[in-house]
């Protein structure tokens, strides 16, 4: 997590409610660090400028025991103008993008604790990515740049390989600008 993007959430008064809200915690949004094999590219380096995501904190809500699944994700995201399709208005393709985006962040999240689990109790770590199998985006209200938002989203069900994902964009007024309901699939 970089500190610069930490001090620009908390300087935005409802994006710090968040932050210092004690059931909350802060943690490193790996996809926006572009790696060698060019893993994360989008999220890492082309979306990852002052003209188009300039800042990125994301927050996992704490499960009610140490053990519990995580059900719960935050990511703010400041977006700029080089994400416009339309005068002041990002493309509707990006926000596609960010829901889907931050669904994965959830799960890779929850994927990390059972791969820590698994090796201090000496199982085996699944390796394989869950992929996006469907994700279906409802445009509610346009998505205005430049704004940070607050993208939430949370698994609805869970069944063997199978993760179904809700999500919201919200402004800073908690109105919902666009809402994405998706299913993942752990191969």
């Amino acid at each position: 997590m970089a500190d610069d993007d930490l001090a620009f959430f908390q300087s935005i008064p409802w994006c710090a409610s968040v932050i210092n809200d004690p059931n909350y915690v802060t943690f490193p949004t790996t996809s926006r660090v572009r790696k060698e094999n060019t893993e994360d590219a989008l999220l890492g380096d082309i979306l990852n400028t002052n003209e188009t995501i300039s800042a990125c904190l994301s927050l996992y809500k704490k499960p009610a025991t140490s053990t519990a699944s995580i059900e719960e994700a935050t990511t703010f995201l400041s977006l700029e103008p080089g994400l416009n399709g339309y005068r002041h208005i990002c493309h509707g393709g990006i926000v596609a993008t960010i829901l889907d985006e931050v669904m994965g962040i959830l799960i890779s999240l929850n994927k990390d604790r059972e791969a820590e689990v698994a090796r201090a109790t000496g199982k085996p770590v699944e390796t394989m990515a869950e992929l996006t199998a469907e994700l279906t985006t409802k445009y509610l209200k346009p998505v205005s740049t430049p704004q940070a938002v607050r993208v939430k989203v949370w698994f609805s069900r869970v069944e063997g390989r199978k993760f179904w994902m809700q999500g919201t964009i919200e402004d800073k007024s908690g109105t919902a600008l666009a809402r994405g309901e998706a299913l993942f699939i752990r191969p």
